[in-house]
């Protein structure tokens, strides 16, 4: 089937374009925020040749793709109508209670993150550049070219992401985008860094304000953010049409932006700390935290929760400059993933299950695991289990040799090398990798499983 008919397909069977709300994509599955989500016909979507699985996490219905999710998304769009990110349509339903709350918090949190993923990606390359290049006695590290590859061009992007952060929260939230980022102007003022000492407190018309660096934080905007939102409302029904061009942006500033100073950035760096002693938990107890977290990983991936990591990465590049845990653990987990998958093709007798597993294992290891996971080792079960056996094996060994993100990356077989870039042993490094994919393999061939019929 042409990417251009699987587009229609599923479009159709969605409940057509006037039942989408909005339509993004992530690296393998086309996600789905639809007006009425029981006018989706799921099991006809599952059913249609080059879906893989569908599910329904975070209030979407999402249709796993593997890599061709791009092109069948790129077709999608020409399909709507609509060539921007989101076809933009009447707001669903909020969410009722806790459960839907939370869900709706989370969703805001992870958007607020995801559109800057490229960008943090990329400057963190240049940092990790700048070292190889220190590191092969090609650039001095007091030179000037070191500093401005390093410290101007790989951290600008995390000195400055409250304006990152400030953009994406006003395109969730339904918020002017200039007056959000003009609040991110102010945390970044230099004139606030001049008035005293961090963590002194000076006069604000009698009120306390506590000095503090808001550069690569990122709660204080989003709050201020959500702030605006009913703030705007505010101003906007109370400034006659007449004055309003100035007046409504005036009245937003003076309201949200003393708040944001007084009570929202000291407020919000009380998590921070909470944060901080979460990296320092992390980063001391390496090796468990990486295998419980491999373990944990599969899982969050089957329930589509594995983005709620991304404000924590993205956090811990921005404050210690490395991530211990997560990446490595998705390293781990994704390895092992393809582990399992070559384990059931060696075993299985099926012609067709030896080329399904053969092909999804190549996808695992290039950090595509949906194919693995919901086309191998779930639907045979019992190689689902020993796929988390082995990443909380492999996690535990790539956390006792130490190995490291410098910068968000795919975890897979292609970007091992960035995570040796750290590693004390770039060799016991590089050996934990096939290490967990046969140790994972030969639980899989060993636990054995019920075998299917060509």
């Amino acid at each position: 089937m042409s990417n251009t008919q699987l587009a229609k397909d599923i479009i159709e069977k969605v409940g057509g374009i006037e039942n989408i709300s909005s339509m993004t994509h992530c690296v393998t599955r086309l996600r789905f925020v639809l007006k009425n989500s029981d006018a989706a016909d799921r099991e006809a979507i599952k059913n249609l040749d080059g879906v893989i699985s569908v599910l329904d996490s975070s209030g979407q219905l999402q249709v796993v793709l593997g890599p061709a999710v791009t092109d069948v998304y790129n077709e999608a769009v020409k399909i709507v109508g609509e060539p921007a990110e989101t076809v933009k349509a009447e707001e669903p339903e909020a969410p009722k209670g806790i459960k839907g709350m939370f869900k709706a918090a989370l969703d805001t949190l992870i958007a607020c993150f995801v559109p800057a993923i490229m960008v943090i990606a990329g400057s963190g390359m240049v940092k990790v550049l700048a070292v190889l290049l220190n590191s092969a006695g090609l650039l001095a590290m007091d030179s000037p070219a070191y500093q401005i590859l390093n410290g101007v061009i790989g951290d600008g992007v995390f000195y400055f992401l409250p304006f990152l952060v400030a953009h994406n929260a006003a395109k969730k939230m339904n918020v002017d985008v200039m007056i959000s980022m003009a609040l991110a102007a102010i945390l970044m003022h230099p004139t606030l860094q001049t008035l005293g000492e961090t963590g002194t407190t000076v006069s604000f018309f009698g009120i306390g304000l506590k000095i503090m660096s808001y550069s690569a934080q990122a709660l204080p905007i989003i709050f201020s953010v959500w702030l605006l939102k009913y703030v705007d409302k505010f101003a906007d029904k109370v400034s006659p049409n007449l004055v309003k061009v100035f007046l409504r942006p005036m009245l937003d500033l003076l309201i949200v932006a003393p708040i944001m100073l007084i009570v929202i950035g000291p407020a919000s760096s009380i998590l921070g700390d909470l944060f901080y002693k979460f990296c320092e938990i992390c980063n001391h107890w390496g090796w468990l935290a990486v295998g419980v977290n491999a373990a944990l990983f599969p899982l969050m991936v089957l329930t589509g929760t594995h983005n709620a990591t991304i404000p924590l990465l993205i956090q811990m590049f921005a404050t210690q400059g490395f991530d211990s845990v997560f990446l490595p653990s998705g390293l781990a987990a994704n390895i092992a993933e393809a582990g399992a998958a070559a384990g059931v093709a060696l075993k299985t007798k099926s012609k067709k299950m030896r080329g399904t597993a053969m092909s999804a294992t190549f996808s695992a290891l290039l950090g595509i695991t949906e194919p693995a996971l919901y086309g191998v080792n779930l639907r045979l079960k019992k190689p689902f289990i020993a796929m988390l056996c082995g990443s909380a094996i492999g996690g535990c060994i790539m956390g006792l040799v130490r190995i490291t993100a410098p910068t968000f990356v795919t975890p897979s077989v292609l970007t091992t090398p960035i995570f040796l870039s750290m590693c004390p042993s770039w060799v016991m490094g590089l050996l934990s990798v096939p290490l967990t994919f046969v140790i994972t393999a030969v639980i899989t061939y060993f636990f054995g499983f019920e075998d299917v019929n060509d």
